[in-house]
């Protein structure tokens, strides 16, 4: 039974949902499956075959276990072997830390040329059947393929992430059955963060938020996704997300968005995107830049 403090909270928290579509995964709709699926459609979107690929990036929190790892299990659906493959638990901001770390091995010694990154998220299992978050949040999952091309024109332009272990308490998920609960001063302090990590991203580039054409964050909430758009001074017409008809998907939110907004023709090649997110409570935060 929802007592009134936690009902104070998620009112703070989540303010008016402002969701009016979501999506719950079956229980033969796996993350793995999931994370397949969305693997091939970007494969095949980026001309790659699987067997190119030499590292896969598995962004996902939601149904964690002590063994099978999801990364592992995602590329044999797929049927790689050899590829090195693994997963990163950054929730929200999983899509920016796997992207982050997958750049990280196409421009190291190793010779990697091709990698794969997939996020994989069945949030509606980590919130109380019943409660406000649950009208918040969907599964899904969204993948993209990164590829080394020295001397071609940039898609990922940089891409920064850090993490405070010391703000965990922001948010978790505990108890028996892993509910997540979030501090009520969780979007003041993820707006300072998501405020910080932009201000880094641009200033190192020698760009302001006017020369973005799209800004395309982890919007979480509606009152995160109106803060956003508040704090960074940005144009509302460039600033996009799928939070009302797809609802709060976690690390799958940022590339779901991009997906559709590309197959509705609103994002084009060689729009240039700022993408920013914070996650697990907001113990870490992060941006990517990059051209579509």
């Amino acid at each position: 039974m929802e007592d009134a403090t936690t009902s104070v909270v998620e009112d703070r928290v989540i303010g008016g949902v402002g969701v009016r579509t979501r999506y719950r995964a079956t229980e033969q709709e796996t993350p793995v499956l999931m994370a397949a699926e969305a693997s091939r459609q970007a494969l095949e979107e980026a001309g790659v075959e699987a067997d190119d690929i030499d590292v896969v990036v598995v962004s996902h929190w939601t149904d964690r276990n002590y063994v099978h790892e999801v990364g592992a299990l995602t590329a044999a659906e797929l049927g790689m072997k050899g590829s090195m493959a693994f997963e990163v638990c950054g929730s929200c901001a999983g899509f920016i830390q796997a992207v982050h770390t997958a750049a990280s091995f196409l421009t190291s010694p190793t010779g990697y040329r091709k990698a794969l990154v997939a996020t994989t998220e069945r949030v509606t299992r980590r919130v109380r059947p019943g409660s406000k978050g649950s009208m918040l949040v969907s599964d899904g999952a969204g993948a993209v393929v990164l590829e080394a091309t020295p001397g071609a024109a940039p898609g990922l332009i940089d891409s920064v992430f850090h993490t405070d272990g010391s703000l965990a308490n922001m948010s978790a998920a505990g108890g028996d059955k892993g509910w997540v609960k979030s501090h009520p001063d969780l979007n003041d302090v993820a707006l300072a963060h998501i405020a910080d990590t932009v201000e880094e991203i641009l200033g190192r580039n020698k760009l302001t938020i006017g020369d973005i054409d799209w800004l395309i964050p982890h919007s979480g909430t509606e009152p995160l996704a109106k803060g956003i758009q508040h704090n960074l001074g940005a144009d509302p017409a460039r600033v996009l997300t799928n939070l009302s008809f797809r609802g709060n998907v976690s690390s799958a939110s940022i590339p779901t968005t991009v997906s559709e907004l590309r197959e509705r023709g609103v994002v084009k090649s060689g729009d240039l995107v700022l993408s920013p997110s914070i996650g697990g409570g907001v113990w870490c935060w992060g941006s990517l830049l990059y051209r579509i």
